[in-house]
């Protein structure tokens, strides 16, 4: 079973059409979205459109959540004083032009999503979230300890969690005990579509392959493949001057900032 997850795109059409072409190569079987549509790139309503248009099962972002709720400030990270002000405006300019269908959208996208699979051999269970299965709003990192990765799968009883938030994809797969069987968990970071923060500018998203013949004790039963597709930068930077937005992100968005 292949499975792919795209998060964080936030307006950037470019970047998803290019990921949406990439991804079509890979023939999945189901495509899961992390949540933060909207919120920095100008093309938050055809992103909505896109994702409605193809039945998308969505989650709620932090931006979405703060979009939809029409909030005029909302936590969001940045590295400079011209950063801020770029979120500032980007915030007002996307409450301003937002579609109420849209926005509608966004109110009522699920804050997780949990998913049953079924195999001949064994149940798994993947739980989607944003940034934990706490708050849309918490960093995840991969520095975070395996103890505290295993008490929030075991706190919603997942084999695999999978989430966006920090922009920067990473797997980590962590050795356990339940019920005296030695067992393998999965924690993944689907990275961002349209705003990468891993090194390089090209758009991120996860196939996540799964062995129907599944056994929790094998590690390799679930393969886990980062694909890192190119798409069009100048467009997406030429787009975000054009609706007043300034250069704040022009060198975020040319090298990937890491």
């Amino acid at each position: 079973m292949k499975i792919v997850f795209i998060s964080d795109i936030h307006a950037n059409l470019p970047a998803l059409e290019a990921v949406w072409e990439d991804i079509q190569k890979h023939s999945p079987d189901n495509i899961f979205c992390l949540g933060d549509l909207v919120n920095f790139a100008g093309w938050d309503n055809e992103v909505i459109n896109f994702i409605r248009s193809h039945n998308i099962i969505t989650i709620q972002g932090n931006h979405d959540q703060g979009i939809g709720n029409r909030n005029d400030k909302f936590p969001y990270s940045f590295k400079t004083q011209a950063q801020k002000e770029f979120g500032i405006l980007s915030i007002k300019i996307v409450q301003e032009n937002i579609t109420d269908v849209n926005r509608k959208f966004l109110q009522t996208l699920s804050f997780s999503l949990v998913i049953t699979f079924k195999f001949p051999s064994q149940t798994i269970r993947l739980a989607l979230v944003h940034g934990s299965p706490e708050s849309n709003e918490e960093y995840v990192k991969e520095e975070v300890r395996d103890n505290v990765l295993l008490k929030m799968l075991h706190d919603i009883n997942a084999d695999i969690l999978i989430m966006g938030h920090t922009h920067k994809p990473y797997h980590k797969t962590i050795f356990c005990e339940e019920e005296n069987l030695t067992i393998y968990k999965h924690v993944i970071n689907a990275g961002s579509v349209g705003k990468p923060k891993h090194g390089n500018n090209k758009a991120c998203y996860v196939l996540l392959d799964i062995d129907e013949k599944l056994q929790l004790n094998n590690p390799s039963s679930i393969a886990v493949q980062f694909h890192y597709v190119p798409y069009d930068v100048k467009k997406t930077i030429d787009k975000i001057h054009l609706i007043g937005l300034g250069e704040a992100y022009d060198e975020f968005l040319l090298k990937g900032e890491a």
